[in-house]
């Protein structure tokens, strides 16, 4: 059966958003202060793990934002004093947000806005101009690079920073309080004296990622944070070795920020970056690649680097990555295991080969189940994410899906009520294969300030909720993944095991009766 999913007005919209970008080698190098140093304060708002993991919260991680320690490196690296506050990993409400910025006196404040945290953003905002209105408030991340309008809803904000900041967040350093010279930035929407919205033309994005500092990570408090509960190691880190994918998955968002461009630091650097953090006692880490295997000489060079530097000195390390099933081969894990690799997450999605169409995976089932039977034959433990109640599906399509999860090999898994976000083509698909419930009666993690829960055409949310606690219990609730989970005890510290434990009693008992979360995506 074909299933024809893009009528005629949005067919022009989806291949917009699919667009390709080519960084370039030729942009500028990171540009030096011309002005007088300023005072920056980089806020990661008030939240809780709940609102993005839902039932799932206690066993996930909460890490420092990455994003916003680039950009305070590059701040930094430029003159300027940084801070960050992280409100969220201390669970602090919003009312410390005003002792914080009181305190530091800042002349900017940066936030990352994503769909799930645009209110807070606004409100810390608001409290900011309350205390200065000279405070410049500067808002990026992927939200806002979708829909920068968005974050000019909000009269406190000033700037918007489209797609990746270290570059342009220099530039506007150098053109704060210049009307003229900030609308030479590129890269930036701002907001003007008279009122107006002056939109500037979009920075390209730099071929070389090596011209980026380490990020920042110092400014943050790392002994707050702590890493999912399955996450090997004594002292956890993530990092970033590449930035973008070049495939064309409907669902994620990768690409409008990116464009399908695929970039990645040199073996040399990537090294040195875990050479640090291994002086710093990390022993552990999180590869945070969109596609960590998609270049596999890249791959291969590295892993061999970490044996040469690192494991034949005597210095283990583990790690774990992301990446896709048609992404792997015998060599390349062969030398990935060498290296420390004990974990690869794979985006599975689907267990129908129809539904992997329709999301454009450019994967079927028999292709993910070759990929994660490679990673086992490694010796390599094999996680999977999968999407229910994608559009069109029906309830025995999601049935297929929980089903491969459980033949496939799979060690660990997640079910996910399928949430279109705003911009891919997946939304244009909800659009057309289902409803938004406006009604209020749903709770939804990850839409959680938007009004609206989508609903696919002739579902409904409280079978999809069933049908994801239905896939959790058939999967972890038998004798393999009990037995991984006593094994995870003496691989893992003492207080993460106890958190597997607790994570475990509080999805499978304590929420089994909880009424008030039918529309969570976990």
């Amino acid at each position: 059966m074909t299933i024809a999913l893009a009528q005629p007005h949005a067919a022009e919209r989806k291949a917009q958003i699919s667009k390709h970008v080519r960084p370039t080698k030729y942009l500028n190098p990171l540009p030096p202060l011309q002005t007088e140093s300023k005072r920056v304060l980089l806020i990661v708002p008030p939240g809780s793990s709940e609102e993005a993991y839902g039932r799932l919260s206690a066993a996930a991680g909460e890490l420092p934002m990455l994003g916003l320690a680039y950009v305070a490196a590059s701040l930094r690296d430029q003159g300027h004093v940084v801070k960050i506050i992280d409100y969220e990993v201390t669970d602090q409400p919003m009312s410390k947000a005003s002792e914080g910025i009181t305190s530091f006196k800042p002349d900017l404040i940066g936030m990352t806005a994503y769909i799930t945290n645009m209110k807070r953003c606004a409100a810390v905002a608001k409290i900011a101009k309350q205390i200065n209105k000279k405070i410049t408030v500067v808002l990026g991340g992927p939200q806002v690079s979708v829909f920068p309008e968005e974050g000019f809803v909000s009269p406190d904000i000033d700037i918007i920073v489209l797609s990746e900041g270290e570059i342009i967040i220099r530039n506007v350093m150098n053109a704060l309080g210049n009307e003229e010279k900030l609308s030479e930035v590129k890269g930036v929407w701002f907001r003007k004296h008279d009122g107006q919205i002056q939109k500037n033309q979009r920075e390209i994005l730099p071929d070389d990622l090596d011209i980026f500092l380490p990020p920042a990570l110092d400014l943050y408090n790392l002994d707050d944070y702590y890493p999912p509960v399955h996450i090997r190691g004594k002292k956890v880190a993530h990092i970033l070795t590449s930035r973008g994918c070049p495939f064309k998955c409907t669902f994620c968002e990768t690409k409008l920020t990116f464009g399908r461009s695929f970039r990645y630091h040199s073996t040399e650097r990537v090294l040195q970056d875990l050479e640090t953090l291994i002086s710093a006692g990390y022993d552990s880490f999180q590869i945070f690649d969109d596609i960590f295997t998609i270049r596999k000489d890249r791959v291969i060079d590295l892993c061999e680097g970490i044996i040469d530097r690192f494991i034949n000195n005597g210095i283990k390390i583990q790690w774990m990555c992301f990446t896709r099933t048609n992404c792997v081969s015998d060599d390349v894990l062969s030398v990935m295991k060498k290296a420390g690799c004990y974990l690869i997450a794979f985006g599975g999605e689907s267990g129908s080969d129809e539904l992997l169409k329709v999301i454009k995976k450019d994967l079927t089932v028999e292709k993910n189940i070759h990929g994660i039977n490679l990673a086992k034959k490694h010796d390599i433990l094999a996680f999977s994410s999968f999407m229910l109640g994608l559009p069109t599906e029906t309830r025995s399509q999601s049935m297929e899906t929980i089903e491969f999860s459980l033949s496939s090999g799979l060690d660990y898994a997640v079910f996910a009520i399928t949430e279109p976000y705003p911009g891919t083509e997946l939304w244009e698909d909800a659009k057309q294969f289902g409803k938004f419930d406006t009604t209020g009666r749903y709770k939804n993690n990850l839409l959680s300030e938007n009004s609206a829960v989508w609903i696919p055409e002739g579902r409904s949310r409280e079978e999809l909720s069933e049908l994801a606690t239905l896939a959790m219990r058939k999967f972890y609730l038998r004798p393999k993944s009990i037995l991984l989970a006593l094994k995870n005890f003496y691989l893992l510290p003492p207080r993460r095991a106890l958190r597997y434990l607790w994570a475990g009693m509080s999805f499978f008992i304590l929420n089994r009766f909880d009424s008030a979360k039918p529309g969570a995506r976990y």
